[in-house]
């Protein structure tokens, strides 16, 4: 995609750390080396005991001092985790344009240009978020993109297309925080970010239930997986098989359904509260939760089970808001 020129906005940039020395001077270098340079950049450090906090320090002062960027440095004194964290970078920022920043990847010259452009020339547009390089710890290539470790279904791919995004986040989440910048109005709604979700993925429901998501192509992060991620994708279809299996065993059905009709619960509320937002993603949000809800009361006798496995599934209500087949799988064997 190419650079159009635009009015200028402020972009700003919020960044959380929490012992990533090990990597941290090749995401803050990239962060300092875009075409386009940031108004401000807010870190927040969540207690870290590596020398993270003193290297960020150092580096402040020279981005203050020979770059003239406006540099905001945090720290916790009891550790916050990653979403509250992200949460207190955030709401330090005053730029019209929010980009969020992880401690281990690098971004692409262009990331803040090309995104930023994008929003300022679509005003519908309330986030934006790219593919990304999926990278090991020595920043060899895996093989595979961010976009590409989703594993889209056909009718995932068709609802993209169709920019229907929020009907995808009722079912999963596609936005990756490193790899997002969003509008700060967003924060109207989005503020503050319950403990049921993570951030990025609640920002982007709240962005696709008022305005419009843009997911770009472009591959504008070299996004670090190295065992150790807050938060990291699955590399091949094996190990996303793998990561689901093992989250299904660790999550017996009754914690599963309970954790579905909270979270939708609390987005459902938190949108209701806002004139903004669409009647359809509300409508649409009703239904997902009532899905969950219809699940939790399948009764125990096995031939019921199944006739209510069976009358759901004809809603066809487990593909659009659930886990499909594994869904059903789900219902019937863990009572």
């Amino acid at each position: 995609m190419s650079v159009t020129t635009s009015p200028a906005t402020s972009v700003g940039i919020a960044m959380c750390t929490c012992n990533g020395i090990a990597f941290l001077d090749a995401q803050l270098q990239s962060l300092t080396d875009q075409s386009r340079l940031p108004d401000q950049i807010v870190v927040s450090d969540d207690r870290s005991d590596d020398g993270t906090w003193e290297h960020l320090v150092e580096w402040s002062e020279y981005v203050r001092s020979s770059m003239g960027i406006r540099v905001t440095l945090l720290r916790n004194e009891k550790r916050l985790g990653v979403t509250r964290n992200f949460e207190q970078a955030i709401r330090a920022l005053d730029t019209c344009i929010i980009f969020l920043a992880d401690q281990d990847d690098v971004w692409a010259h262009d990331k803040i240009a090309i995104m930023g452009a994008y929003l300022e020339t679509h005003p519908s547009a309330l986030l934006v978020h790219s593919d990304a390089e999926l990278v090991d710890e020595d920043d060899r290539d895996l093989g595979q993109t961010l976009f590409q470790s989703l594993y889209l279904s056909a009718a995932e791919r068709v609802l993209v297309q169709q920019q229907r995004f929020f009907e995808v986040y009722c079912r999963r989440n596609l936005v990756t925080g490193t790899a997002a910048a969003f509008r700060r109005e967003l924060l109207d709604v989005a503020l503050p970010i319950p403990p049921e979700w993570l951030h990025d993925e609640w920002l982007a429901a709240c962005a696709a239930a008022w305005k419009a998501v843009a997911m770009l192509p472009e591959k504008l992060v070299r996004y670090r997986q190295h065992g150790r991620n807050a938060i990291g994708v699955p590399t091949g279809r094996i190990s996303w098989l793998a990561a689901y299996v093992r989250r299904a065993i660790a999550l017996p059905r009754d914690r599963y359904l309970a954790r579905k009709i909270s979270r939708f619960g609390v987005l459902h509320r938190r949108l209701g509260e806002t004139q903004f937002v669409r009647a359809d993603a509300l409508a649409l949000l009703a239904e997902a939760e009532q899905h969950f809800i219809r699940r939790r009361e399948f009764p125990r006798n096995p031939v019921q089970r199944v006739a209510s496995i069976v009358r759901e599934a004809r809603t066809r209500s487990y593909q659009r808001f659930a886990d499909g087949v594994a869904g059903m799988v789900r219902d019937l064997i863990n009572r």
